[in-house]
């Protein structure tokens, strides 16, 4: 009838229930924006008055960002936090106990995390400056901004590096202006400078720690050259030779300035400042005014500049075009020194005079000399009466004559000296005196032959010529002969070898007056370039001299020609230095980690490397930001050294390759491109820096371990690594497994749970874990499970979560009564299983369903219960419904307990108390110790009352003779004291302190000791009431066992000894029924 009762109050509806409120404080609540993905941000708290279980829900647009435990309230970071972007989030939250609703605005502020560097409005600042800029003058100003609050957001500045190491030459203030600490020089100092600014915020909390934000920009400064130098003469001092006779026009020299101000390079002009203090040298050279060419401008005699030891001395200015900074003139001074070089050009002239008191010049020459001399002279006298000087002013060898006579009378006369350097007397001597006849007159002519070879005025002659130069000057060359004749001295230049169609010579008339001069002036083909790079870079030309003579004669020289080199090549950066580099990441190489090189063929090259650019990539893809990080993970120095920044973090996970724009420039270039470009590729190596991160997965899951069979899966857990390749790969392990009791009460199990080997799916690695070993359905409490993901990096590196397996043991096991059989219910089990989901708020896990006899369930009504269905009911957070509150809380929903008694429903019934199988093992350890101690104790009362039964026996033998000495009428009639065998004269039983019938004494009191019977464990016969056939058979009974076991004769208790006494006394009196046993008072047992 209770039964039925219980069912029949599931359709009671339950009484109005109060509407569930959210606490005060949930219209606005704060979530640090730096909150990680997973992470609990706040709570949902409501109230309610019915304690009703509560369910929350979240909507609105930007509930995205957050995930919801509906059953506790737990509100955890689901996307991204970004303050910045949305300082303030609103969503709708709801709460309900199932029946009532309730909804309300919630807002949610995003509290400022330091998750921001600051960020320069410009990736890089170019700024030019005069380099007569006067100290603290501000430069340019830098701008950085951080989208952060407060000291978090403000922004402080500070340069870090400059290059060329020029670290306290500028200063940065705080509002970001950038001024000169000092002096700068272009040509001194530098021509730029880079600086490295760092922008740092003031700190501030991010992910529970204390950091600083930072970031760099570089600026690059342009020191920009004033006039204010002089111009300056390159490769003095300026000395040279040009030989005389040289025609009007031809160069001599070139002399060459450049402004001191290698910024400006303002074009010079040339002119000649003064040549000598005498008036003759005036206007013997000029200047060409835009190149500096010095040539001939009047006719050089050396002859004439003996005063001045043939040297003309020139003062060359080079001045600017414009004025210099203080509005003056720049300009520079130099000398140049001529010397003017003797060529065969005077013929040997004969004068009338005495060697000291000659006239020399033109009008003084003599061409022929008239004497007398007596007739039969003697032979060897000189003709004194001619006074002959013979002169030649070249120098050297050209002016060293031979004289020789030669005529009719020649053989009569002889010349001495024969040979003659310069100058010197002639005598005319006899050499023949019997020749001479006063009749005959003899003349004598000094001529000349080719008797002389063309000598060059040096054997080797070294010249250069610059490459590229078409139709170049190269040199002159000159050979003289000293015959006077033209015929003979005339001198015509040929290349003989070394030439190979690249340099022509020409044969000039450098003076016109005789004796005629020649030179031959070498050039450069003007359809050939030279190639230094590609060469020869050097030719050695033969050069041959020959005269006009018959025979001719001839002459020859060696040139050796270097061609000099144009800085006209770009240059090439090396292609080994830009192979693909290898950096690892968190700085693990510090300083220089490549030297970057290239090649310029030309000889006089400067090569400095400039950064262009730094384009940043993760996994192929670009960052087009213009300040992207990576571009200032690295430097390059001026002489091509690539460096890893210190100030800097290489990470991979930001970015895993750079590609560097690397531009090399030759400082010396005159012609075509000065400089080139390359790129290198930086590949970032992943170091095994980041912990596997557990992804949100429910910490907290609910098994029940009558339904988990060993291998069953009880969670699934993800994680992932921000490295790559085998620092990426994830397993998990199962480190430690603890069951916290009910009672707080903590014990280690091993081998209960194990991780299942991960697999890799979308950049995750996910597991499950299994049960490894059976579990105990009768534990009460939680499974705390520790996994470990450890990664496949050396050193490896792991992470922790705690896993909270909420076990629901039998105690929360509810049957459920059918009137249908299993089958049916098995048919209708989801259906079942739906309504109590719906019913109950919670979820069913169905045990079983088994069928039963009609011995073993109650009746209810007609209806017999033919399955029962065992059920356990879990909320989502672990806990279960205990089995007594199921009706209770199935009263609030009689729709569902309609469709459940449709479908067969009879009762709901508590499962019988779980038997502990831990108490009948402790019962089973206790029953044996207790039956070890009886067992013990009997033991010992066996020894010690065998002793006493034994003297007893004894007695009782002593007794019994002594009772067949004793006749009825010698009894004595008294108190009787049951269970012995003593009485009391006054009737009165010590037993039991009332008064006894004394008809009855058994008649054994005795002054003798071992005639009475003192101990109540003999066996006394009290049945004396009884006929004689029944007092046989218990005395035979007796003498058979005595407590079980066998007597003999001689040790019969004091029982036998009374049945013998009784026999013995019928058969004395022959009556019957009449003995002295009156089973109505004595009634004792025996012992």
């Amino acid at each position: 009838m209770c039964s039925l009762l219980l069912v029949l109050s599931l359709f009671l509806k339950a009484s109005a229930q109060s509407t569930p409120e959210f606490a005060s404080n949930m219209s606005v609540v704060y979530v640090a924006e730096d909150t990680m993905k997973g992470a609990e941000a706040y709570k949902l708290l409501a109230f309610d008055k019915d304690n009703d279980l509560l369910t929350y829900s979240m909507s609105g647009a930007d509930s995205i960002f957050f995930k919801l435990n509906e059953t506790t309230g737990i509100v955890t970071v689901a996307r991204t936090l970004d303050r910045e972007t949305r300082a303030i989030l609103q969503v709708t939250i709801g709460v309900t106990d199932g029946s009532n609703p309730n909804e309300m605005e919630q807002t949610i502020i995003l509290e400022d995390a330091n998750d921001n560097p600051p960020v320069f409005l410009s990736a890089s600042y170019t700024g030019s400056v005069y380099e007569n800029e006067t100290e603290g003058a501000t430069l340019f100003t830098v701008k950085a901004v951080d989208s952060d609050l407060g000291a978090a957001g403000a922004v402080r500045y500070k340069i870090v590096e400059v290059l060329p190491g020029a670290p306290t030459l500028f200063g940065i203030q705080q509002n970001g202006s950038v001024i000169l600490n000092g002096t700068l020089s272009y040509a001194e100092k530098s021509t730029y400078y880079q600086l490295k600014i760092e922008a740092s915020d003031h700190g501030g909390m991010y992910l529970g720690k204390y950091v600083i934000r930072k970031n760099f920009a570089f600026a690059f400064i342009n020191v920009e050259d004033v006039p204010d130098r002089n111009p300056i003469f390159l490769n003095i001092p300026y000395q040279t030779t040009v030989p005389e006779n040289s025609s009007v026009g031809t160069t001599v020299f070139q002399v060459l300035a450049t402004d001191g101000d290698q910024g400006i390079k303002d074009e010079i002009t040339y002119s000649i400042q003064r040549q000598t203090n005498s008036s003759k040298l005036q206007h013997l050279f000029n200047i060409d005014a835009r190149s500096g060419d010095i040539y001939v401008s009047g006719f050089l005699n050396r002859e004439e500049l003996l005063d001045f030891n043939t040297v003309v001395e020139l003062q060359v200015t080079a001045k600017e075009q414009h004025l210099d900074i203080n509005g003056a003139v720049a300009s520079a001074v130099t000398s140049v020194s001529i010397t003017v070089t003797d060529i065969n050009d005077n013929t040997p002239a004969f004068y009338n005079c005495n060697l000291d008191f000659c006239n020399f010049t033109e009008g003084a020459k003599v061409n022929s000399f008239k004497t007398s001399i007596p007739e039969h002279i003697s032979a060897g006298v000189p003709i004194e009466s001619l006074t002959i000087v013979a002169r030649d002013p070249d120098q050297g060898m050209n002016g060293t004559f031979i004289l020789f006579l030669h005529g009719e009378g020649a053989s009569i006369f002889t010349v001495h000296p024969q040979d003659i350097k310069n100058m010197g007397m002639v005598q005319i001597i006899v050499r023949n005196s019997s020749a001479i006849d006063y009749e005959q007159r003899h003349d004598i002519n000094i001529t000349d032959e080719n008797d002389n070879s063309p000598v060059f005025t040096k054997s080797v002659y070294n010249a250069s010529v610059v490459e590229h130069t078409l139709g170049a000057f190269v040199t002159l060359v000159k050979a003289s002969d000293n015959d006077a004749t033209e015929i003979n001295n005339r001198v015509i230049y040929r290349i003989e070898t070394g030439s190979t169609g690249t340099f022509l010579i020409r044969t000039m008339l450098i003076n016109k007056i005789d004796p005629k001069q020649y030179q031959g002036n070498i050039t450069v083909d003007p359809t050939i370039a030279l190639d230094y790079d590609k060469g020869p870079k050097s030719y050695t030309l033969g050069i041959s001299a020959s005269d006009s003579g018959f025979p001719s004669k001839s002459a020859s020289a060696t040139v050796y020609v270097s061609v000099l080199d144009m800085n006209d090549e770009t240059p090439v950066l090396d292609p080994d230095s830009l192979k693909d580099l290898d950096v690892m990441e968190n700085n693990t190489q510090l300083g220089i980690v490549r030297n970057i090189t290239a090649s310029d063929i030309d000889t006089n090259h400067s090569l400095i490397y400039q950064l262009v650019s730094v384009v940043c990539l993760k996994s192929k893809i670009i960052d087009a930001r213009p300040n992207a990080p990576c571009r200032y993970w690295f430097g390059l120095y001026d002489n091509g050294s690539l460096y890893v920044n210190e100030s800097s973090v290489i990470d991979y996970e930001v970015y895993d390759q750079a590609d560097i724009t690397i531009r090399v420039t030759d400082l010396y270039t005159e012609k075509n491109n000065p400089s080139t470009t390359g790129k290198l590729t930086i590949n970032i190596v992943d170091v095994n820096d980041n912990v596997p991160v557990f992804l949100a997965f429910e910490r907290v899951s609910v098994i029940v371990p009558e339904l988990a069979p060993i291998s069953a899966e009880v969670a699934t857990v993800k994680a992932s690594d921000n490295d790559t390749g085998k620092n990426a790969e994830i397993n998990f392990v199962v480190t430690k497994v603890l069951f916290i009791f009910s009672d707080g009460q903590e014990n280690k199990l091993p081998d209960v749970f194990e991780a299942s080997r991960a697999t890799l799916v979308g950049g995750e690695y996910t597991a499950t874990i299994k049960i490894k070993s059976s579990l105990d359905k009768t534990l009460r409490g939680q499974y705390k499970v520790t996994i470990e993901a450890r990664d496949g990096g050396k050193p490896t590196l792991s992470a922790t979560r705690d896993l909270n397996l909420i076990t629901v043991d039998e105690s929360y096991k509810t049957r459920l009564e059918f009137g249908v059989t299993p089958d049916e219910v098995q048919r209708n089990m989801n259906e079942i299983i739906a309504i109590l989901r719906e019913a109950t708020y919670s979820n069913p896990y169905v045990a079983g369903v088994n069928a039963v006899s009609n011995e073993k369930v109650q009746r209810l009504a007609r209806n017999t219960a033919k399955a029962i269905m065992e059920v356990y009911f879990v909320y989502n957070n672990g806990t279960a419904i205990p089995p007594e509150n199921i009706n209770s809380i199935l009263q609030f929903n009689p729709e569902a307990v309609k469709e459940l008694i449709d479908i067969g429903l009879l009762n709901i019934k508590e499962p019988a108390e779980p038997i502990d199988t831990a108490r009948p093992l402790l019962f089973t350890i206790g029953g044996l110790v207790a039956a070890f101690i009886l067992l013990v104790a009997i033991m010992i009362t066996i020894v010690v009352c065998s002793r006493q039964s034994y003297e007893r026996k004894i007695k009782s033998i002593t007794a019994m003779n002594t009772a067949k000495t004793i006749t009825v009428d010698a009894l004595q009639n008294g108190p009787v004291v049951p269970g012995t065998n003593k009485y009391t004269s006054e009737g009165a039983n010590p037993v039991w302190n009332t008064n006894i019938e004394v008809s009855a004494d058994l008649g054994f009191e005795d002054a003798n000791s071992d005639r009475v019977s003192i101990n109540s464990l003999d066996v006394n016969i009290v049945d004396g009431m009884q006929e004689t056939p029944t007092r046989k058979l218990n005395v035979e009974m007796a003498e058979q066992t005595i407590n079980s076991h066998p007597v003999d004769e001689k040790t019969k208790p004091l029982s036998v000894a009374l049945d013998d006494h009784d026999n013995n006394k019928e058969k004395t009196s022959g009556e019957t029924g009449n003995g002295i046993y009156n089973k109505a008072i004595l009634n004792s047992t025996d012992i």
